[in-house]
């Protein structure tokens, strides 16, 4: 774990997380539509919003989640299983991403062509993330 710092483009909203050194890949509809293709996040131990809260909309997409972000300038800031405790930051908000590594790809059968990612990682399809997450997926 290290704590890293954070903000959307524009800087009106910052965070610091603890993060371990790995991050997710989404392909399912949901995080192809809010990140025009795939979201890329690091799931945090902790999550504090240190600028711009008051700018900062969280968004119910699911019975399960929700999504936040920057409503200066739409940045996404993060996804939250509100069942799994803080939230999954957006990989591009980091100011840092030295040292982080792609560690694991959900809903792999829904990527895009021509969206693939380098190196071979653990996998998981849409049946796949059902078995495993069950209605929450």
């Amino acid at each position: 774990m290290s704590k890293r710092t954070g903000q959307c483009m524009c800087g009106a909203v910052a965070y610091t997380a603890d993060l371990p050194e790995k991050f997710a890949v989404c392909y399912c509809k949901m995080c192809q539509r809010w990140a025009s293709g795939m979201f890329a996040g690091v799931h945090s131990a902790a999550f504090d919003v240190t600028r711009g809260a008051d700018v900062m909309t969280v968004f119910r997409s699911s019975d399960w989640a929700d999504r936040a972000f920057c409503s200066r300038c739409g940045s996404n800031i993060y996804y939250h299983a509100r069942e799994y405790g803080a939230p999954t930051v957006a990989l591009g908000t980091l100011d840092d991403t030295s040292g982080l590594g792609n560690k694991i790809r959900f809903f792999i059968d829904k990527q895009p062509d021509g969206l693939a990612l380098q190196g071979e990682v653990h996998s998981l399809t849409e049946a796949e993330c059902e078995a495993h997450f069950g209605d929450e997926t």
